[in-house]
C-alpha cells in the first residue's frame, strides 16, 4: 500500500496538522453545528409561509451539509406540499382526494434509480397540468415539460443577472449577490422506494448509520427530480435521496466530515484543475465517503488518522474508475458512471488518478489550499501531535468572530409584503420557542426574531409613510418604534441605528441623535467585533461571564441592511432605486459610515453646521484611512456606497468639489452595490448646479 513517501511514524503528526488546517478552512465542530442549526431553524420557521404559498422549499447541497467553501453554490429543492408521491397503490388511502394530488411511481422496465410518475388524481397546479403526457391511455407527468415550465416560472419571479439554464434536473442562474443558484423543482414522497429496501438491511448489518438515523431517514422519505436516464427519456424521473444524504452527513463525526471536505478540495484543486469539462463531481466524493465509512468498520476516524482515512477513499475512487462502476449508495444497481466514465474518458481519468496514487500522500501538496498547512508540518518535524480536543487551534476571539459570521450570513429573515405574513411568521416563532432548542438554535432564533421585528417595523413604516411624511401621521406609528426597540433588545449592537433611521425619517431629530449617541458609545468598546478580530486578552476578560446570547447583543456589530423596496432615508432614495433596478434587493452600508451619515443629516436638519462638519471630517478620515487594523474600515464590497455617502454628505454641507472627488472614488471601487448610475446622475446634477 502506497500511502506516503514519508516515514510512517510521521503520518499521525501530518494527519493532525491537516485536521487543524481543515478546521480553519472548513470549520470547527461548533461552526459546522451552527451553520446546520441556522438552516434547520430557518426551514422550521418557513413552513407555514410555504404551505400558504403552496410551494415548499428546502436548502440542499454542500451548504446545507455544513460547508461554506467559496466555491459552494446555493442549492434548493422546491415542491408542492399537496402533491403526494406513493410507491404502491395501497398507500392512496393515506391521503385525501381532491385536497391531495396522488402520484404513483412506476419503475418497471426502467434503469435502476429512475421512475415514471403516473397521475392518480387531478392536479390543481398549472405547471403540473401543462406537463401531462399520455402513455397507453394513462396520464403521466413529463420531466422535460415540468422542468421547462419551472424555468419560465423562475424567469418571471426572480431577479437574476443571468439567463437561467438547465443544469441536470435544476434551473441554474446567478443571483443578485453574484452567487450561482440551482433550483430543483420536484415532488416529495414520505414513503421509501422499493428498489432501496435492501439499503435498510445493509445498514443494520454494517452498523452504520445507527438505527436511530436510519429510522429518521425512512420517516423523511425521498424526492423525485425531473431528469431521465438519458435526455430523450422525458417520461423518466430520477429518485433523489438528498434529504437522506443530508442526515447521513449530519451523523458523521468531525473527522469523517473533514475527510469528505478534504476530498472535495482535492477533487477541485488537483483532479479537476484546469479541466473545463470535469468528469467527476463532488457528489461522487460524497458517495465514496459513505461507502468507506459503512464498509470499512475497522478504520479509525480520528484527527491523527485523517490521511489514512482519506487514502482509503481515494483508493476506492480509483477502483471505481478502473471498473467503470460507481454504485449509488442507496440503490447500488444504479451505476452513476454508466454514461460519464467510459471509453477514452475512463482510460485517461484512470491514468491521471493512478499517477497521483503513485506520488503517495505528497500528492496533496498539489492542492494550493492543502499545501499551505501540510508543507509546514513536513518541514517542521518537531511539531507534536495534540489531542483531538485541542485540534481546532483557534484563539477564542477568532472562534467567536467566525461563529458570529456564521450567524450573520444565513440567519436573515424574509422580507414581508403584508402585515398578515408577519403575523404568521411571529406565530411560528412562538411555536418554535416552545420546543427544546440547542444553544446554537436558540441564538440563531434570537437573531432571526430581531431581524423579523426590524423588517416588520419598516414594512409598517412604509405603509404609514408611503411617500412624504405629514405632521398628522407622525404619532400613528407608535408600534414602529416599539418593534424596533424589541429588535434592539434581541439583536446586534448596531441595531439601534435602525431606530435612529426611523426617528430621522419622521423628523424627530433629537430622538435620532440620542440613539446615535448610544450606538457610538457602545460601538467604541474595545471588545466590539465587526469583521476584524480584537485583542485576545481584552476580549476574553470582558466577556468572561457573558452568555452567548448576551455576547450577540453586546459584542457583535453588523452592516445596516436597507430593503430597496422601502424608503428609509430620503437622501439615499436614488441609490436604492438604482440598486434595485440593477437586480439588488438590499443595500448594505457599513455601520460606522451609517453612524456618521445620520449624525451629519440630523445636525444639518437642526441647523448645527459646526457639528455637521465635525462628523463630516471624521467620515473623511475614516474613508481615507490606510490602517488595515482599524475594525470599522469599510470592507471592499461596501466601499462604493461608502464613498457615495461621503459625497452626498459633502454636497449637503456645501463642499461641491470634495463631493465630486468622492463620487469619482465611488466609481473606482468594486461595483458591488450596483449604484454607478446613481453616482453618474449625482455628478451630472452637481455639474449643472455649478454652471
Amino acid at each position: 500500500m502506497i500511502i506516503s513517501n514519508f516515514d510512517m511514524n510521521h503520518i499521525p503528526r501530518l494527519s493532525n496538522d491537516v485536521y487543524v488546517g481543515l478546521c480553519h478552512e472548513i470549520g470547527t465542530p461548533d461552526e459546522i453545528r451552527l451553520r446546520r442549526d441556522a438552516f434547520d431553524i430557518l426551514e422550521e420557521l418557513d413552513k407555514p409561509l410555504r404551505i400558504k404559498y403552496g410551494l415548499y422549499k428546502m436548502k440542499s447541497g454542500s451548504k446545507r451539509e455544513g460547508f461554506n467553501l467559496s466555491t459552494s453554490d446555493e442549492d434548493w429543492m422546491l415542491w408542492p406540499p399537496n402533491h403526494k408521491v406513493i410507491c404502491d397503490l395501497s398507500q392512496t388511502r393515506l391521503y385525501r382526494i381532491p385536497q391531495h394530488t396522488v402520484i404513483l411511481m412506476e419503475s418497471e422496465n426502467l434503469p435502476p434509480g429512475f421512475t415514471r410518475l403516473k397521475l392518480i388524481s387531478p392536479s390543481n397546479v398549472d405547471k403540473v397540468i401543462s406537463s401531462r403526457i399520455e402513455i397507453k391511455n394513462e396520464i403521466y407527468i413529463s420531466s422535460t415539460l415540468f422542468r421547462d415550465n419551472h424555468m419560465r416560472f423562475l424567469e418571471t419571479i426572480y431577479v437574476t443577472t443571468s439567463t437561467p439554464i438547465h443544469h441536470g434536473p435544476c434551473s441554474s442562474f446567478v443571483n443578485e449577490e453574484d452567487i450561482e443558484e440551482d433550483y430543483a423543482f420536484c415532488f416529495r414522497s414520505h414513503h421509501w422506494p422499493k428498489t432501496s429496501l435492501p439499503w435498510i438491511q445493509r445498514c443494520y448489518q454494517q452498523g452504520w448509520p445507527s438505527e436511530a438515523v436510519v429510522s429518521d431517514i425512512l420517516s423523511g422519505g425521498f424526492h423525485v427530480v425531473p431528469i431521465g436516464s438519458t435526455p430523450a427519456k422525458e417520461e423518466e424521473w430520477r429518485i433523489s435521496f438528498s434529504l437522506a444524504e443530508q442526515k447521513l452527513v449530519y451523523s458523521m463525526n468531525h473527522c469523517q466530515f473533514l475527510c469528505y471536505g478534504l476530498f472535495k478540495i482535492f477533487l477541485k484543486e488537483v483532479i479537476n484543475f484546469q479541466n473545463h469539462t470535469p468528469v467527476l463531481c463532488s457528489y461522487f466524493t460524497k458517495t465514496v465517503v459513505f461507502w468507506v465509512i459503512q464498509s470499512n468498520r475497522s478504520l479509525t476516524w480520528s484527527a491523527n488518522n485523517l490521511l489514512p482515512c482519506f487514502w482509503e477513499c481515494f483508493k476506492l475512487l480509483i477502483h471505481w474508475v478502473h471498473t467503470g462502476e460507481c454504485p449509488n449508495f442507496f440503490i447500488p444497481q444504479n451505476n452513476m458512471f454508466r454514461l460519464k466514465v467510459t471509453g477514452f474518458v475512463q482510460t485517461s481519468l484512470y491514468c491521471q488518478l493512478y499517477d497521483l496514487y503513485k506520488k503517495g500522500i505528497s500528492c496533496l501538496l498539489l492542492s494550493e489550499t492543502l499545501r499551505s498547512y501540510l508543507s509546514k508540518a513536513i518541514l517542521d518535524t518537531t511539531m507534536k501531535v495534540c489531542s483531538q480536543s485541542r485540534t481546532s487551534g483557534i484563539p477564542f476571539s477568532i472562534l467567536m468572530l467566525k461563529l458570529f459570521n456564521e450567524i450573520r450570513i444565513p440567519a436573515s429573515s424574509p422580507e414581508f409584503s403584508t402585515i398578515e405574513l408577519f403575523a404568521i411568521y411571529i406565530k411560528q416563532i412562538e411555536n418554535v420557542l416552545k420546543q427544546r432548542l440547542s444553544l446554537c438554535k436558540a441564538v440563531v432564533l434570537q437573531c432571526i426574531t430581531s431581524d423579523v421585528l426590524k423588517n416588520s417595523a419598516f414594512l409598517m413604516h412604509s405603509k404609514i409613510y408611503p411617500h412624504k411624511y405629514r405632521n398628522k401621521d407622525y404619532y400613528k406609528a407608535n408600534k414602529v418604534p416599539a418593534l424596533l426597540k424589541q429588535s434592539c433588545a434581541l439583536g446586534y449592537v448596531s441595531n439601534i441605528m435602525y431606530l435612529a433611521i426611523h426617528f430621522y425619517g419622521t423628523k424627530r431629530y433629537e430622538h435620532s441623535l440620542s440613539c446615535l449617541q448610544v450606538a457610538q458609545r457602545r460601538m467604541s468598546m474595545p471588545y466590539i467585533m465587526y469583521f476584524c478580530p480584537v485583542n485576545e486578552d481584552i476580549f476574553t476578560h470582558c466577556i468572561a461571564e457573558m452568555s452567548l446570547s448576551n455576547i450577540i447583543k453586546k459584542v457583535l456589530v453588523s452592516d445596516i441592511a436597507l430593503n430597496n423596496k422601502y424608503t428609509y432615508i430620503d437622501e439615499l432614495v436614488t441609490e436604492q432605486r438604482i440598486s434595485e433596478s440593477n437586480g439588488r434587493l438590499t443595500l448594505y452600508i457599513p455601520p460606522m459610515v451609517m453612524l456618521h451619515l445620520l449624525f451629519i443629516l440630523n445636525h444639518h436638519r437642526l441647523g448645527d453646521t459646526l457639528k455637521a462638519h465635525y462628523f463630516l471630517r471624521n467620515l473623511q478620515i475614516l474613508l481615507h484611512s490606510d490602517d488595515s487594523t482599524y475594525k470599522y474600515l469599510p470592507p471592499t464590497p461596501f466601499r462604493d456606497i461608502s464613498w457615495q455617502i461621503l459625497g452626498i454628505c459633502q454636497q449637503i454641507c456645501g463642499d461641491y468639489l470634495g463631493s465630486l472627488h468622492s463620487y469619482h472614488y465611488s466609481l473606482q471601487q468594486e461595483p458591488t452595490q450596483r449604484i454607478q448610475e446613481a453616482t453618474l446622475f449625482r455628478m451630472n446634477s452637481l455639474s449643472q448646479l455649478q454652471m
